[in-house]
């Protein structure tokens, strides 16, 4: 397309609707070519160089760079905020090291928490920010109508605060977890939670860990009929390795439908998994 480069295009995809720098650079590129723009005219307009540019970004054969990132953000005619974000996104979706993930994704967030609807969206995203969130919304249901804020955190191993229960509730009713019946009792429901593994991957770190952390403290707690704790160690290929992974997630997924099929649960517990190499490869 003749004229094009060095001009910048007006993009109505808000970037602030994404979490993967990836998709928005797809989803914009769908977009111009239906308005009968070429990628490579595109490429020439934002300055960048480089044979299959955009390819290699999509298939993830290379990382956009911020330096890169700032071409397309002014060729798109992003303002300063867009920029901000756009950047912040490509940090999030390049970094490796999680510690600094977690701190690019509350950046992310504190940006969109600006729209009301992004934000009511990502309301969900605190269900795994407790521990006991998941907990709580599963416990609800076996309840009787009435049943009072410190009673149920009595009920909790480790023993939760009133203030703390009384805010968890309040959490899952305001994000849709679970629902209030006219009878006054609790009824689980699911909203959508629709976010990218980076995003997921990040935010149940910690909830992972902390559900390790609980776990040791109340060990104790329980004699061995009320818990079972096994593991096992064994010298694995990778290809060993990724059956063992299959196994797991097939056992998962009998286990929730276990739980469906349950008619009368009198309790809420913590199944966990944990599939990790003791040693790097011998090789």
């Amino acid at each position: 397309m003749s004229g094009v480069s060095k001009k910048s295009v007006k993009i109505e995809l808000s970037v602030f609707m994404y979490f993967d720098y990836r998709e928005y650079i797809k989803d914009v590129l769908e977009m111009l070519q239906k308005k009968g723009l070429s990628i490579r005219s595109v490429q020439e307009a934002a300055g960048v160089s480089g044979s299959a540019f955009f390819s290699r970004i999509l298939d993830r054969s290379r990382p956009l760079s911020l330096a890169n990132a700032k071409l397309i953000a002014n060729a798109w005619s992003m303002n300063d905020e867009e920029s901000q974000y756009f950047v912040d996104l490509v940090n999030f979706g390049n970094e490796r090291d999680i510690d600094h993930r977690e701190v690019l994704l509350k950046k992310l967030l504190s940006a969109r928490s600006r729209n009301k609807e992004l934000a009511l969206q990502d309301g969900a995203l605190k269900f795994f920010s407790k521990w006991y969130y998941p907990v709580l919304r599963d416990l609800l249901p076996l309840l009787p109508a009435g049943v009072s804020a410190e009673k149920i955190g009595r009920m909790f191993t480790p023993v939760l605060r009133a203030p703390q229960v009384q805010s968890g509730i309040d959490y899952l009713t305001e994000a849709g977890f679970v629902v209030i019946q006219k009878d006054g009792t609790y009824c689980v429901a699911d909203p959508i939670v629709a976010t990218p593994p980076r995003v997921r991957s990040t935010i149940l770190r910690k909830y992972h860990l902390k559900n390790l952390e609980i776990n040791a403290q109340v060990y104790d707690d329980f004699t061995s009929d009320d818990r079972s704790i096994t593991s096992v160690t064994c010298s694995l290929s990778k290809e060993g390795f990724e059956k063992v992974r299959a196994e797991i997630a097939s056992f998962r997924e009998k286990i929730l439908a276990i739980a469906r099929e349950d008619r009368e649960p009198d309790r809420v517990c913590h199944v966990g998994f944990q599939l990790v190499p003791r040693t790097k490869g011998a090789k």
